[in-house]
Formats: structure tokens, sequence, C-alpha cells
């Protein structure tokens, strides 16, 4: 039998540590609350040892409630807050201002903070110490500042008097008597930024720099490659390797939520050290780990992780694939009407591209979107049209006079294609797009392309489902309302027309707590605005930095 291996110090229980300052915080707020029984108090006064005014009071509990939060993130300042409070309790015990029967039950606390340091390893990054340093240094200087031009004290005595103001509990000082309270208020307010400020994760980092991005492109090529690999080449995406750097992860952090796109893209003997490296990265950050787009194949390597499944990704397999039969009457009657209005379709890479073709092709997105800007995170790429990204191809429609009204877009995955961009002139005939799509699946069968990826069906089962319950029902009304603003439903019934096949995906989290900052940062994530196309001739010079091996 295999001894179980001891856990990592990042691992151990820290909850302790925030339960204690919890309910120290809890009561020291109870001289804020505006009525409680004679034993609250007295426990509280055995916290406070003295004491406090309602504003004191709240201030502290918010701020100790803080750092129990930050000791439960695993903050290196929280740790810092902690040992602060213990040493300065010590010290009112040694000058005989608190009692002496609390310096053993300190001497414990301190010495069980000081042997579990290494429980916190989300140090506070270089730029949220700046910050709260600044606000610190605002905060003296002002306060400093209103002490001697309106309360009529000198510089001299500014100091004593701001420290005075700050622990105040409402006694007037010289010059005025509202001077207190605005200090008191001051200096509560600028504890609490600074509380935040050095107990926030990590800022996001900048995205990955194109010899990162060199790499990257190598492990999207490889074969067996997911289909949504090629998203990983989003210049908007920082990465995270394997220690041996044959696999990586393309990630955004957004309100301290680190949302991996998809699976690792690489080899697939190094996608789970991959995965360990990012959940280390963001244990040292302090960033939520998520993953937005999950293979059902590589969930239990995310371990201790929480998952659901959200929808399945709409795939076409070209070998398999045929208009003949009944069930694919509606795409064969769509495709014979662009036919029978002249339209013409032909296929090329997006780097053959001609300045002038581009130009009409962007003015049709343009067009297509209403002035609204290019949106998407995890099944769309970035830089449209401008031959940036590497093996995509363009799907090109034409009208009777030989001017493009739709195009589409495909990125290469290993052995398959995945559909990026997907715009129609308004006016345009019925049936182009499922022209195009039926063009490329014909054109990869051709060229040997294993799998088409076409868009993702959001709450597929719930749309797919007869029978719901009264919770489906409400789901089921709530997309249907939505659709115009986000289109799951009516993107749902134009794939399956195609008869695909799906594949199942899920977002991965680390809490049920996480859920609210999830949500905001997975929306933002794919409808808020994307990095603006740069202009072609821009484009040139890292596309060809950009090439396959």
């Amino acid at each position: 039998m295999h001894e179980a291996k001891p856990a990592l110090p990042e691992f151990r229980p820290v909850w302790p540590f925030a339960l204690g300052t919890a309910a120290v915080a809890a009561l020291v707020a109870v001289p804020a609350l505006a009525w409680t029984p004679g034993w609250l108090h007295r426990a509280s006064l055995l916290v406070t040892g003295r004491p406090l005014s309602p504003a004191h009071a709240f201030v502290l509990a918010l701020a100790l409630a803080l750092v129990a939060r930050g000791t439960l993130l695993r903050r290196r300042a929280a740790w810092y807050g902690l040992l602060l409070l213990v040493a300065m309790a010590v010290l009112a015990v040694l000058t005989g201002e608190d009692a002496p029967w609390r310096l053993p039950l300190l001497g414990a606390v301190g010495w069980a903070l000081w042997t579990r340091r290494d429980r916190f390893p989300v140090h506070p990054h270089h730029d949220r110490v700046r910050g709260a340093l600044r606000t610190g240094a605002l905060l003296v200087l002002g306060t400093a500042a209103a002490t001697v031009l309106v309360g009529g004290v000198s510089v001299r005595s500014a100091v004593p008097t701001l420290a005075a103001g700050l622990g105040s509990t409402g006694a007037p000082l010289d010059g005025a008597s509202w001077l207190p309270g605005v200090l008191g208020l001051a200096g509560g307010a600028g504890l609490l930024v600074l509380m935040v400020t050095l107990l926030a994760a990590d800022p996001a980092p900048p995205p990955g720099d194109e010899s990162e991005r060199r790499r990257v492109a190598g492990l999207v090529a490889r074969p067996g490659s997911d289909t949504l690999a090629p998203f990983a080449l989003r210049r908007d995406k920082s990465y995270v390797f394997s220690p041996d750097g044959r696999a990586a992860i393309g990630y955004r952090v957004l309100f301290g939520v680190a949302v991996a796109g998809g699976d690792p893209v690489g080899d697939a003997g190094a996608h789970e050290a991959a995965i360990e490296e990012f959940l280390a990265l963001c244990r040292r950050t302090g960033w939520r780990p998520a993953v937005l787009g999950a293979g059902a194949e590589l969930l239990p390597a995310w371990g201790p992780l929480r998952s659901f499944g959200f929808g399945d990704e709409v795939v076409v397999r070209p070998e398999e694939f045929s208009l003949s039969g009944r069930t694919m009457r509606n795409v064969r009657q769509a495709v014979q009407r662009t036919r029978n209005a002249g339209v013409t379709t032909y296929v090329l890479p997006e780097r053959e591209l001609s300045p002038a073709l581009r130009e009409q092709l962007l003015d049709v997105a343009a067009r297509s979107l209403g002035g609204a800007a290019e949106r998407g995170f995890s099944m769309n790429l970035d830089e449209l049209l401008t031959g940036y990204h590497p093996g995509t191809l363009v799907a090109v429609a034409c009208d009777a006079d030989g001017t493009p009204i739709a195009f589409q877009r495909y990125a290469a995955a290993g052995e398959g294609i995945s559909l990026d961009a997907m715009r129609r002139a308004p006016g345009g005939p019925n049936g182009v797009n499922e022209r195009l799509i039926v063009e490329m699946v014909e054109h990869a069968r051709a060229h040997g392309v294993g799998v088409v990826s076409l868009n993702f069906a959001a709450f597929r089962e719930l749309l797919d489902s007869e029978e719901r319950g009264p919770l489906e029902r409400a789901g089921y009304r709530a997309l249907h309302l939505l659709d115009p603003l986000i289109a799951v439903e009516s993107l749902y019934l134009f794939d399956r027309k195609f008869r695909p096949g799906y594949r199942p995906r899920s977002i991965v989290f680390r809490s049920w707590f996480d859920l609210g900052l999830l949500a905001a940062a997975l929306l933002t994530l794919e409808f808020g605005r994307t990095r603006p196309a740069a202009a072609p001739v821009a484009a040139a010079e890292p596309a060809g930095h950009l090439e396959r091996p």
C-alpha cells in the first residue's frame, strides 16, 4: 500500500485563521449595532479592551472582515495584517494598556501564524504595493493639510492631532469640533482602500509577445489539435506553458478571474502539465481559475475544480456529409436558391486576398454587423481579414455581377478547421450562409480535412428538449426572449439543419462563490469589444513571423 503524500503548504487549510478573524470582526462590530444584549457588549470589550464609537467599530469590523476574506484567499498581505494586529496587542499588554491574561493567547496565535506562513503564497503585486503607498501618502498629507488649514493647529501638532482624530470617539479638538469626525472618516476610508488594494489579486498580465505566439502557432498546427485550438492565437491572450514547452494554455484575466479558452493546445501528453502550471500561476497571483469551453476528456485533469456543461460545439465530418435525403431538404433548397440567383463561391487562403477584395469584404462585415464592433472570445479570432493568423481560409460568395455579398472565415487546427466569422451583407439572397458552409465542407473533403467545426450551440439540450420542467420552461422562455440580442436559439436552429454531431463543452470554475464574478467576466469576454483589426499593411509583418512549421 502506498503512503499518501503530504499536502503542499498552499493546499493545507487556512480556514481556522479566517474563522477566528471573522469572529473578532463580528465582536468588534457590536457597538455599531442598534441594539444588542449586555453579554454581547461584554464579549466585545474582551476583544477591543475599551468602548468604541459606532463609526469606529464599523470601520474596524469591516477592515477585519476584509482581512478574514483575504486570509481565506491565502493572501500574504492578510497574513501580515494578522501578525501586525497580534504584535500591537502584545505591545499593549507589555505597556500595561491591556490585561496580562491575553499574553499567552496572543503568543499562541502569533506562533501559529509564523509557523504556517507558507500557507499564504499570494504575495501582493508590486503595482498594488505602490498603489497602497500612494493612497497612504495622500491620506496623511491630505488630512494633515486639513488639520493645519481648517483646524487652526500648527504644523508641529498636525500629526498628533491627526492620530487623535483617527482614534477619536468624538471628543472635540482645538480649532473645530467637527474635525475629529472628518479625520476619523478619512482615516477609516483610507484604511479600507489600503486593505482592498493590498488584498487584491494581481493585475491582468500583458498579452503574449510574438515569440510566444510563434510557439503557440506551432502547437496549434500539431496533428490531432482540438478544434478550439486556433482561438488561442488571439492577440489579447496571455500564455502559460507546460514545463517541457509541449503544451500551452491561452487565457485572459478579467475581474480577477483567469479564463482559459478551451483545452490546452499542443501535445496531448503534456496537457495535464500545462493545466498544473496554469493552476499554480493562479495560486501565486490570487486569480480565480476558470475555463470556457473545456472538453469532456480533460475535465478530470482540472482536479478539485467544479464544472457544468453549458452547450455543445457543432461539428460536421466531411466524409459523412451529404445533401441527399429528406432530412437535408431545407439545406438543399437554400443552396439551390442561391444558384438560381446567380451566386458564385470560391475558397482561398486569407493571406492571398488582394487589397481590393479585402476592402470589399471588410465593407460586407461592417454592413453585416450594422456598425457594431467584432465580439467574441472562446470561438472567435481577431485581426479579421488581415492575414495575421496562420492557416486561415476564406469562403467568398459573390452576386451575379461578381460583387462580394458574404464570406466566412475558417481557422486551421491540426486535421480540422473551425468557423470563426460568418458575415452576410443586408439584402443578400437567403441561403448564402448555407451555401458557403456546404462549399467549405466540400473543400475540406477534397483536401483531406477530417472535421469542420461550426458554431457553438449553447444550452442545446434545453432548446432541443420537448419535455421541460418549470425551471426549464422558465429558462427556455428567457433564451427565447433574449434571442434578438444573443442569438442562441436562432443559431441553434440554423446549425441543426446540417444534421451535425456535437461535442459537449463545459465551464470549469473554482467555487460556487465565484459565480458572480465568473458570469461578469465571461459575459464581458464574449460580448465586449474586441481588439480592433490592424490595417493589412501593418499585419503583413507579424503574419510572416507566424508561418507554421
